[in-house]
């Protein structure tokens, strides 16, 4: 087969959709050395991505999830005759043309909670409605689509009146750093020999943050040597800077821009534990990199989190200030509990591996291209 792998969300900012990308591609091909691949990358990536005699990399000018993208992208995919053409974000070219088209759908976020996309209402309309159309589109034209938790799986037969034969359930999985040993590595300066919370992910309202910030000042009093690291793009820094100063928590809660994965690793062996209430999401990865580095975990019991946390974290209602406040006084006071996230973290963790995704993903290829059984079957029939 040829095969086209559409990873333009590889980006400089890392990103839970660029980790998808890059780890997808490279397990494939520790994977398949007889399939011919052509991965298509963002023209700012100036690295190659695999180096492998069947894989071949081609840059494009346009952002997958772009309008340009959306409107004039085909003819360049359409031009490599691909029998399989592989969108690795669930977005797609007007009239784009291969033996079949998958893609990944990764949550239904900008669909059904717009309020929780962005800050500004205007950007809430226009991207949120121009998003709807462009994943409506994409599932109706795919061939097949894959899904990356049950939940979004659930939201979008739901959503769509899509058959279920057309989707299949790929989970993600952390990288083998997450695994591994903390390396040397350095703590942000600020936490360096503290005792800390760590929080980490983009600032947007979805992600929860003004909520946590809430709750750790209810709980501050009580743990005065105790510090709030939070970790991310900054994009929406300044407003919870505002909010961590207006609680009085200008002096316990740190800020910082996106580390690497060595420093991200060393946060998770040297936090307390890792604290994700996110309101909503479609995998959920930093809490299962958390869980395999050995921390323990408080994220919520709603959207796809309950679901890859299982019983190995504190899970906690996201909306209710306290009932966050209540899961981090868990935490910090009952260390045989913490003990137990972290023996039940590690062995939850091992079930969501890359290599795994990558061979359920290779699976949906060879059922597409023979058109015999449904790449469903194991996981739901």
């Amino acid at each position: 087969m040829r095969i086209c792998l559409d990873a333009r969300q590889w980006r400089g900012t890392v990103s839970g959709l660029g980790r998808y990308a890059v780890n997808l591609v490279r397990q494939l091909a520790a994977l398949d050395h007889q399939n011919e691949y052509i991965v298509l990358l963002h023209a700012s990536r100036h690295e190659a991505l695999v180096t492998q005699p069947n894989f071949t990399e081609i840059r494009l000018p346009y952002k997958i999830s772009s309008a340009r993208n959306t409107l004039w992208g085909a003819r360049p995919i359409n031009s490599l005759q691909a029998d399989i053409y592989h969108a690795l974000f669930h977005f797609l070219p007007l009239g784009v043309q291969a033996g079949h088209v998958v893609i990944t759908l990764h949550d239904l976020i900008w669909v059904e909670h717009p309020e929780l996309s962005f800050e500004s209402r205007w950007r809430q309309w226009w991207k949120c409605s121009l998003a709807a159309a462009c994943i409506r589109h994409a599932v109706a034209r795919a061939d097949h689509v894959i899904a990356i938790s049950e939940n979004t799986l659930r939201m979008a037969l739901a959503h769509y009146g899509t058959p279920m034969g057309k989707f299949t359930l790929c989970y993600q999985g952390a990288d083998p750093v997450f695994f591994a040993p903390a390396p040397d590595a350095p703590l942000p300066r600020a936490v360096a020999g503290r005792r800390f919370v760590f929080c980490m992910g983009n600032t947007k309202p979805y992600k929860n943050t003004p909520r946590l910030l809430q709750a750790f000042g209810r709980i501050a009093p009580e743990y005065p040597d105790l510090l709030l690291l939070i970790v991310g793009r900054g994009d929406g820094f300044p407003s919870l800077m505002k909010s961590a100063g207006s609680l009085g928590l200008t002096e316990r809660v740190v800020f910082s821009q996106q580390l690497s994965d060595a420093q991200v690793r060393v946060c998770f062996d040297q936090a307390v534990f890792f604290a994700f209430p996110s309101l909503v999401e479609g995998f959920g990865l930093p809490v299962v990199e958390a869980m395999a580095s050995g921390c323990p975990v408080l994220t919520s019991r709603v959207s796809s989190l309950g679901e890859i946390a299982g019983d190995a974290a504190v899970r906690v209602d996201p909306e209710q200030v306290e009932a966050i406040a209540a899961g981090m006084r868990r935490l910090l006071t009952d260390e045989p509990l913490r003990c137990d996230l972290v023996q039940r973290g590690r062995q939850r963790a091992a079930e969501f591996t890359w290599s795994a995704c990558a061979a359920r993903t290779l699976a949906v290829y060879d059922a597409l291209a023979s058109r015999a059984g449904d790449p469903c079957a194991e996981q739901h029939g």
